[in-house]
């Protein structure tokens, strides 16, 4: 996922950037081929100033715009699990100190 700032400063362009905001999150929203090969037409929308446009692309610009969805894709994954892990650990953590607090009992599941 792009950093709006670098777009600004002008080190981000592809089609993931959005024309108004420079934020590097543009979505897809529709494709299709185009009657000419190796062309899209790409309808996109940009999440954070709610830009809409669309556009015909080369199979090269769209194969970059699909890596950085990709790439987009892989670090919310990511940051997902990292969050599952940090609060299923932070679960167990408050549930041994309430065993050993002796706060919980067999009731507690009854």
């Amino acid at each position: 996922m792009g950093n709006a700032s670098g777009a600004r400063a002008g080190r981000q362009t592809g089609l993931h950037v959005c024309p108004s905001c420079a934020s590097g999150l543009v979505q897809p929203v529709a494709w299709e081929q185009t009657e000419r090969r190796g062309h899209w037409h790409l309808w996109r929308r940009c999440p954070e100033c709610e830009w809409r446009g669309d556009g015909v692309h080369g199979d090269l610009q769209v194969e970059a715009y699909d890596e950085e969805l990709d790439s987009g894709t892989e670090a919310v994954a990511t940051e997902l699990k990292r969050l599952a892990e940090e609060n299923m650990r932070r679960l167990a953590d408050s549930f041994a100190a309430a065993l050993a607090a002796d706060l919980i009992s067999a009731e507690d599941f009854a």
